[in-house]
């Protein structure tokens, strides 16, 4: 080898794996966990029968393989993609919600936890 030859041996699997960002790895956890907790003041809720009621559907909301947050109502996806809908809440609760909680602060307080677990 020259004084000029460089080699590197560099595995991007295990770097991945060494700062957790494998699927379902504590990056993913912490991601999944994070937003299912704080997305709940965006969801819609009203006490009353109007909607089917979406009083059951924060309760509804649960983690699928460890990834996925899930609302799992027959109506989740239709008041999701109606945002005219009045919630008790509104304008805060209502459609769109995971968006908006994304726009309103929670993406960059998403990143900001994330990146504190890979410097551990």
């Amino acid at each position: 080898m020259s004084k000029h030859d460089y080699a590197c041996n560099f595995n991007l699997d295990d770097c991945i794996k060494t700062l957790g960002l494998e699927e379902k790895g504590r990056v993913q956890q912490y991601i999944t966990s994070e937003f299912a907790k704080n997305v709940e003041p965006f969801v819609p809720f009203d006490i009353a029968e109007k909607y089917e009621n979406p009083g059951r559907l924060i309760d509804s909301c649960h983690v699928e393989n460890e990834t996925d947050v899930v609302w799992n109502t027959p109506y989740a996806r239709k008041l999701y993609y109606h945002p005219e809908y009045n919630f008790q809440g509104a304008p805060v609760r209502g459609g769109y919600w995971a968006d908006r909680y994304l726009q309103d602060g929670g993406l960059d307080e998403l990143e900001k936890g994330a990146r504190e677990i890979v410097k551990k």
